[in-house]
């Protein structure tokens, strides 16, 4: 049966839904109500105040309006009480609408009402009880609401009647004999972990008998999101491990290494050591190495990546350091240069912005392996660049890369091995979905003698003490950052804002200071004269959005004010917050919000309470979920319909246990008792089936 045959779609509504992904009956059977409304009597409408109801009722007197702005309201009844609701808006068009004595439901919400003998619903939508289907949907006590995009809305379709037309498709598709809602799970997972069956569960989540119907069905549906992705990720884990050998890095000849850590002007933390002994034992084996590297601001995680690249070095490889962009790639390129260049070694650097006679230069030297170390942004996976002998790949911040770019890099060397670096703190439940394919080492010790970064947070009032404190810090040799946001949606608003902003820093509050500004539609020369300027001291203050997120490291930059604070997530705070503290004196975080509300003021304090990454991150995660957890909106496996990971870890750990389980045992999915997690992965997860083959 196709979808345009439903009773209320037709062909207008089919299209409009193929165009949000639902072309077929089992796609259709898989929407996920918004939320749910409860039928309340007119008489108990007092006791739910705080939230949007359904009443069933009938016309009883309707009061036509005397001015074209004023509402025309109708008075219901229900036999426990009378309610006014009054509708703006429709002119005549509402005298055919609303007739006396038919019957209705009404959406809602209570309002004040200096009526005494009539309650005041404020009017959201209306469905007229008109037809047999009708009748029996309003029969269940909570109705669904679903979410209704701009394809939808075109076709004049209102929230109410297009749960009519679900509830009129369901009953439809419920009644065919010939339709069977196929099941995506073994009975033997069914009954270990106590989950409904697939049709029960897609029934009552959409129109349950009891209000404990919508968790259970939604933790079956959810458990069957997140047990099809960690499918997916063990299939990939699984061709890893058999997809041929890897490079098997001998670790004992270490001479590189050996003289590296012996001119090294500090100690290796004990979390550095264990670190880099995970990755010496995994280059080391047949396998080709996939790692995560965790490990917060300030931890050491370039100088893990350095021992890792000279291990490579050592046994005749080269290395590869991709970065999201060119201020990174270059503090990288100077970090590692000046850590690297007493032992022989030769680095290179490799952007985008480079002249050509240069890049002719560069590119020849990585051709003849003359580059050991080479660095660079997306430039590294153009077809021009050809490597000598590339054994190991180091990606920075890799979730800012797509899954293509990566596997294109991987394909200039013979599967050679991958450390992926990230200076986000990942909560479990998140790593197990974004990166559960890789084995992950943690950085969690932060060197000897780093002084904790104060941070506090600043009402706009008080921003003249703080512009105080700042000029007396400069005045003692210190720099400062003045960050401002940049949000995606608001770009240009925000960019002409901070621009604004840095005038008036400038040449009214700053003026007898050196104040510059970058951000990321400057040229990238102008932003790195800037950079440059800033860090030869040739300016006191840099105004910055966060451009400056990751890779600058001023040792001399004490203190960072944030303007706008609660309009960043608390990730990106803490990632902006660990650019400074990198010297010997005390640093300081000042967050300026203006925001009156409470609980953004408390989110906020979370940041001046803990320097702990891991938990500012669970904390970020719970607040603003897992799509917005690195900044920007992610696509793909955040894209879950039932799943919460803040409260669904218990049903994440329990469907990677089993995915993982049955492809160790059975890597094609050909058992007979695997057949529905076959025939479910082939119909809707084909597309993906590439991925698979991807680090």
């Amino acid at each position: 049966m196709e979808l345009k045959y439903l009773k209320g779609v037709g062909p207008k509504r089919a299209e409009a839904l193929s165009k949000i992904g639902i072309t077929d009956i089992q796609q259709f059977l898989r929407l996920v109500p918004r939320i749910y409304l409860k039928q309340v009597p007119i008489s108990r409408l007092r006791f739910h105040s705080d939230g949007n109801v359904l009443i069933n009722c009938t016309i009883t007197e309707i009061i036509k309006p005397r001015k074209t702005n004023h509402p025309y309201k109708l008075y219901v009844s229900d036999n426990t009480g009378i309610a006014e609701i009054p509708i703006f808006g429709g002119g005549e068009f509402r005298t055919k609408q609303f007739r006396l004595n038919d019957k209705f439901l009404f959406w809602g919400k209570l309002s004040d009402n200096h009526n005494k003998w009539a309650l005041k619903l404020d009017y959201r939508d209306h469905l007229k009880i008109d037809d047999e289907n009708v009748n029996e949907m309003v029969k269940f006590r909570l109705l669904p609401v679903y979410e209704l995009s701009g394809e939808l809305k075109k076709t004049w379709i209102r929230p109410l009647l297009f749960t009519k037309i679900v509830f009129n498709a369901f009953t439809e598709i419920f009644r065919n004999s010939k339709f069977k809602v196929e099941e995506t799970l073994p009975v033997a997972i069914l009954d270990s972990l106590s989950l409904r069956n697939l049709e029960d569960a897609i029934r009552r989540i959409n129109f349950p008998i009891v209000e404990s119907d919508i968790e259970t069905s939604r933790r079956r549906l959810a458990f069957d999101e997140l047990f099809y992705l960690e499918i997916m990720i063990a299939l990939r884990k699984n061709f890893q491990n058999t997809s041929g050998k890897g490079i098997s890095f001998n670790s004992g000849l270490n001479k590189i290494q050996s003289e590296f850590e012996g001119k090294l002007p500090f100690n290796l933390t004990n979390a550095q050591k264990k670190v880099i002994s995970e990755i010496k034992n995994d280059m080391a084996s047949e396998k080709s190495m996939n790692r995560l590297l965790q490990g917060d601001v300030g931890s050491g995680k370039t100088i893990v990546a350095v021992i890792s690249m000279l291990n490579a070095l050592d046994n005749g490889y080269q290395s590869a350091l991709m970065c999201p962009t060119e201020i990174l790639a270059q503090q990288h390129y100077i970090t590692i240069k000046n850590l690297t260049e007493k032992i022989g070694v030769n680095v290179t650097l490799l952007t985008g912005g480079q002249r050509k006679v240069v890049r002719e230069k560069l590119l020849s030297g990585i051709k003849t392996g003359e580059s050991n170390i080479i660095i660079g942004t997306h430039a590294l996976i153009q077809d021009k660049v050809e490597f000598n002998k590339l054994g190991l790949i180091v990606i920075d911040e890799q979730h800012k890369f797509g899954v293509m770019q990566r596997a294109k890099l991987k394909e200039k060397g013979n599967n050679p091995d991958t450390l992926i670096m990230t200076a986000t703190p990942i909560p479990r439940t998140l790593s197990l979905t974004v990166y559960g394919n890789l084995d992950v080492s943690i950085i969690d010790e932060l060197p000897v003698g780093r002084i904790p970064v104060k941070t506090v947070l600043r009402r706009e009032e008080e921003k003249p003490e703080v512009f105080e404190f700042i000029r007396g810090e400069v005045k003692k040799g210190r720099q400062v950052y003045i960050i401002f946001p940049l949000i995606e949606e608001s770009e240009k608003l925000d960019l002409k804002a901070a621009e604004t902003n840095f005038e008036i820093l400038k040449n009214k509050i700053f003026p007898d200071l050196r104040v510059g500004m970058v951000h990321g539609r400057v040229l990238w020369y102008e932003k790195d004269e800037e950079m440059e300027k800033f860090k030869n001291k040739e300016l006191d203050i840099l105004v910055a959005t966060t451009v400056i997120e990751v890779g600058i490291d001023i040792p001399n930059a004490n203190i960072m004010l944030i303007e706008d604070a609660h309009r960043f997530g608390l990730s990106q705070l803490h990632q902006l917050r660990g650019r400074v503290g990198r010297g010997a004196e005390q640093s300081y975080c000042i967050l300026i919000s203006n925001s009156g509300d409470e609980h953004v003021n408390s989110r906020l304090q979370i940041m001046c309470e803990t320097s702990d990454g891991f938990k500012i991150a669970e904390e970020d995660m719970k607040l603003r979920g897992p799509g917005e957890f690195f900044g920007t909106k992610q696509s793909g496996i955040f894209n879950f319909s039932c799943t919460d990971l803040n409260k669904d870890s218990d049903i994440l750990i329990k469907a990677r246990d089993e995915a993982f389980k049955i492809i160790e045992a059975d890597p094609m999915l050909r058992m007979d008792i695997n057949k529905p997690i076959r025939d479910n992965f082939i119909k809707n997860y084909k597309d993906s089936l590439y991925l698979i083959q991807i680090a």
